[in-house]
């Protein structure tokens, strides 16, 4: 994929092939509430080459750092076209961790057929209960305590710093809370993964099975040792990248299957 100024929501987080023709299927990775995909990167580092691997930067972020903050859920489904535009029609994994998650369930529906699974982590669907934009700096700073995500104590004591990780993560929230309260309606062929932390101080993990009402495939629920971000814990990487590596093959498996009977 070769950006330009116009072209800026998604990128490779893996090195792609250099003849695209033998690509077989295509991940797109949405990442967590005030996080960019480069984090994710170890994680999708040993998937097979001819899987292009996309992830979703929302602005204000990463490479994007110096634009303003405030994506709206319809620039997110609207990115799409910039995949289209750059690069082959390919059977599509979507991958999203907590906001991205949310995300995702619009962007498999967004794409329709083309879409053979939704891997949804750490997040419920429409759960946003004590997760609330217009909350006090404090509110925010103990949804980042019980996420665990581990900010750097200098970044969080430091005024300007914490000022800009708490705006990105009022923004995040803000398109989350957009995100699950258009839902209604949506229902997914493809089938949809769920994968969750044991002990997730942010999801509750009952409502995890919710997934279901949004797909008319198969509806799994997978818990791993670990907290809201347990899926970069080294003792869950290599099961989750298998849990990607199996939907990616099966993906490409089956729209080979749909062009030899077509």
């Amino acid at each position: 994929m070769h950006l330009t100024a116009g072209q800026q929501w998604w990128a490779p987080l893996t090195q792609p092939l250099y003849d695209r023709d033998r690509l077989r299927a295509r991940l797109l990775v949405l990442p967590h509430s005030g996080g960019g995909p480069n984090r994710y990167r170890e994680l999708v580092a040993g998937l097979p080459e001819d899987f292009e691997v996309l992830g979703l930067t929302l602005p204000g972020r990463e490479r994007r750092l110096g634009e303003p903050l405030g994506a709206v859920l319809d620039d997110v489904i609207g990115s799409l076209d910039e995949i289209h535009r750059n690069g082959p029609p390919l059977p599509t994994v979507i991958f999203g961790h907590s906001l991205g998650a949310g995300l995702g369930l619009h962007l498999a529906h967004a794409l329709g057929p083309q879409c053979h699974a939704l891997v949804a982590s750490a997040q419920a669907p429409q759960e946003r209960v004590g997760r609330r934009p217009d909350g006090t700096d404090d509110d925010l700073l103990s949804i980042l305590e019980r996420s665990d995500a581990n900010v750097p104590p200098e970044i969080l004591e430091d005024d300007e710093w914490r000022a800009t990780v708490l705006r990105t993560l009022r923004a995040d929230l803000r398109l989350g809370i957009q995100a699950a309260g258009l839902t209604e309606g949506i229902r997914i062929a493809a089938p949809i993964t769920v994968l969750c932390g044991r002990e997730d101080r942010l999801i509750p993990l009952d409502q995890l099975t919710n997934w279901r009402t949004y797909t008319s495939g198969p509806c799994e629920v997978t818990l791993f040792p670990g907290g809201h971000f347990a899926l970069f814990d080294a003792i869950n990487r290599q099961s989750i990248t298998g849990v990607l590596e199996q939907h990616l093959t099966m993906a490409a498996a089956d729209a080979g299957y749909r062009t030899a009977t077509a």
